[in-house]
Formats: C-alpha cells, structure tokens, sequence
C-alpha cells in the first residue's frame, strides 16, 4: 500500500524583517527543497496590529480604499479600507494603526500620549460602512493615543460631553462590529490599559497613573449617560470599562465595545476568516515567528494556532528568529520543538533543516 505524503502547513506571522507574507513563502520554499516528497503549503496570519488590513486583503484578495484621516495628533494621515467580498458579504477590515499607530510619532511623544486623539479611527469606520459593507472588523494593537476612544466616539457624533452617546449606539446597532483585538486587557485596572504602559513601553508610572485617573472619569461619564446593564444572576451592573478587551489601543476598543462590537483575539479569528482550521488535522504544523517568547505563549498567532492544532492532535514546531521558550512551557501549548537559525542561516536554511528531523524521506 502506497505511502500518503505527508502534508506540512506553514502559518507565518513574521520573521525578523520579514513580514507575514514573505517569512511563509521562504520557510515553505526551505522546507519543499529538502522534503520533496511533502506537500507543503504557505500561509500569513496576523494578531490584528499594525498591517492587519493589508495581510488580510493580501490573502483573500480584497481591494484597498484610500483615503486620509486624522493621526494621533490631528494632522493627516494616509490609510485604507480593505474591502473582502466572500460568499455575498463584503467585510471591510481596518488597521486603526495606520491613524493612530505608535510609528506615527517620536519616542519622546510617546512617554507621555495624553492628549494624543483616536479621532482618525472613527473616520475611518464611518468611511467604511459609506461603502455598504455587511460587516466591519477593526483590528486594534498598541496605538499611540490613549484617550479611552473618546475621539473615535465624538468624530462619530457623540458630542463633547458624550452627550449624544445614546443616539450614536442606536445609529450603530447594526452595524455588525468586530473587535479583533491583540490583547485581552480591560481598559482599567492592575492589568489595564495604563497599568500596561509601563509594563510594555516604559512610561513613568506617575503618567500611567494620571491616565488612569482620566480614563476612570471618562467611563464614569459614559454610565451617566449609558447606565450599564446589570447581571442576571448577581444584579450587579456590568460596568463596560471592566470587559475583556476594553483596554486595546488605549481605549479604543472600549469605544468599539460600546457601539456593540463582538470581541475576538485577532489571530482566533482569522483561524476561520482565512481557512486555517480546516487545513490543520492530518498535517504537521510550522509555526513562524520572530520571537517565540513568554508573550507568545499565551497571546497571538502561535498561541492561537498552537491551540487549535493541540484540539486536533496536530503536532506543531516552531521556527523564531528568538526562541526564550523552554520545552516544558511549549510542550503545555502542544508544541513538540522549536528551532532557532544556526550561525549563517537564514529562515529557508532553518526550515530545510528542521525538515529533515520532522519529514524524512520515504524509506
């Protein structure tokens, strides 16, 4: 009885200086220069930061809308909507990190983003459903501004004060939101979006502190004049500043929440949005990376796509640029090794050498 090729599935979000894209095509081209005899295939995904719209556009085929928006400090910024028509649905994807992303100011800026605006956000939504999408996904990592969404929220027509609040959440009811998010911080807290400043990025904490006093009397303003809804089973009201995901971006998500946005980690959802689940039982999974570290275990494309192989005995390797990551934590995520270039490798180098461990010719 002949011998079924083995199948080999490549899912990349980056390598180094390669983007998502081109770190799959060189770790499957490594990889099919050794095991000739496997089928081996090639795909980006992406944790909804900085690129999102375009990896996703890039891979289904979606057309780029330019426009201009305003950037974290009013002035013009380049963007797009990437608009996907999949099945009859067209779905457009936004990357709010090209209005409000980190590279879009200095350093020195940026150990202080108050005052900085996500005005540019809610252009770019309200630019969006102007084209008639059935569906809106906004993938929203570390930005610039840290102004709990309240830009987004008043570029949208919810006033000064939020005093239009209620009439914007109606007007947006069904609008079909997705929060594809990086992070699954609330947007107060020990583990808010201040609290990570200084953990992530450095900043004093008497400036962490201070924005978690603003972002405090902002949520407090949005219960005045939205009262949360309480919990069935305890009554207590469900107060929107402590929902998963509320934290991204600085608050953005808070303000997407509040239009009625589902949440997801990104990289969950483009398991689904891109076919990667399907492609996974019966092969061996190559996860690429930069850093395969202690954040990677828990968040992103590696943890998510680990996981969803782990669900179907797929076993899993991973290739970094970094590799920070014992075998026992990786063994926990269902990854059997990991594999880092040698001295003068490259990444095709890597995968054609870690294939000749993981699928050996046919004897």
């Amino acid at each position: 009885m002949a011998q079924r090729s083995p199948r080999v599935v490549v899912v990349a979000d980056g390598f180094g200086e390669l983007g998502p894209h081109e770190a799959a095509e060189q770790a499957a081209a490594g990889w099919s220069a050794t095991a000739t005899h496997a089928t081996v295939e090639a795909h980006a995904s992406h944790d909804g930061g900085a690129g999102f719209a375009e990896a996703v556009a890039r891979t289904l085929g979606g057309t780029i809308h330019p426009l201009v928006v305003p950037g974290p400090t009013g002035g013009e910024v380049p963007a797009g909507i990437a608009v996907v028509e999949r099945d009859g649905t067209r779905t457009a994807y936004l990357d709010t990190a090209q209005a409000c992303g980190r590279h879009l100011m200095d350093t020195e800026s940026l150990r202080d983003p108050g005052g900085m605006t996500s005005a540019g956000v809610g252009a770019l939504l309200a630019a969006a459903r102007s084209t008639g999408v059935d569906r809106i996904v906004v993938g929203v990592g570390p930005l610039a501004c840290h102004d709990g969404g309240l830009g987004l929220l008043q570029a949208l027509g919810a006033g000064e004060d939020l005093e239009r609040l209620p009439e914007v959440r109606r007007e947006w009811a069904g609008a079909n939101l997705v929060l594809a998010t990086t992070t699954e911080a609330t947007l107060l807290g020990f583990n808010g979006a201040s609290a990570l400043l200084t953990e992530d990025f450095g900043v004093a904490p008497a400036v962490t502190q201070r924005l978690e006093g603003e972002l405090g009397r902002l949520s407090d303003r949005v219960n005045q004049v939205v009262p949360p809804v309480k919990e069935l089973l305890t009554g207590l009201p469900r107060r929107p500043e402590r929902e998963v995901g509320s934290g991204a971006g600085g608050g953005v998500g808070y303000a997407l929440q509040l239009l009625g946005a589902r949440t997801v980690p990104g990289a969950r959802l483009l398991l689904d949005e891109l076919g990667l689940r399907e492609r996974l039982p019966g092969s061996l999974l190559v996860l690429v990376t930069t850093a395969y570290d202690g954040a990677t275990v828990h968040d992103g494309v590696v943890a998510e796509t680990a996981k969803a192989a782990l669900d179907t005995a797929t076993p899993t390797v991973v290739l970094a640029a970094e590799v920070a990551v014992g075998r026992r934590e990786g063994m926990a995520l269902g990854v059997s090794g990991s594999y880092e270039p040698r001295a003068g490798e490259d990444l095709p180098a890597t995968a054609a050498r870690v294939a000749r461990t993981w699928t050996p010719p046919p004897r």
